[in-house]
């Protein structure tokens, strides 16, 4: 729900199918709220959901650069297996 000094607008939805209207009214009587109420709720929740984009992205942008590359993990990988592999022969 929007906060007090969060502005807020309406939304139409044209062509909305009756069979997904229905769903939705069912949905927000089950739920005990108006259907304006059910939808704002669904809708904060989808905004408030980050894509998988949003998420890779925000990964990206606090990883810290190593200067490793790729190759450098597969031979530190090859390096730990062909110890171990000595190791218990």
């Amino acid at each position: 729900m929007p906060s007090s000094n969060e502005s807020t607008t309406n939304l139409t939805v044209r062509a909305l199918p009756a069979r997904v209207r229905a769903k939705l009214i069912a949905r927000a009587k089950a739920r005990r709220q108006s259907l304006n109420a059910y939808l704002l709720d669904v809708l904060s929740k989808e905004a408030d959901t980050p894509t998988m984009e949003e998420v890779l992205a925000d990964i990206d942008s606090i990883r810290r650069p190593t200067g490793l590359t790729t190759d450098d993990a597969v031979v530190a990988v090859r390096s730990v297996r062909e110890a171990e592999d000595a190791r218990w022969g």
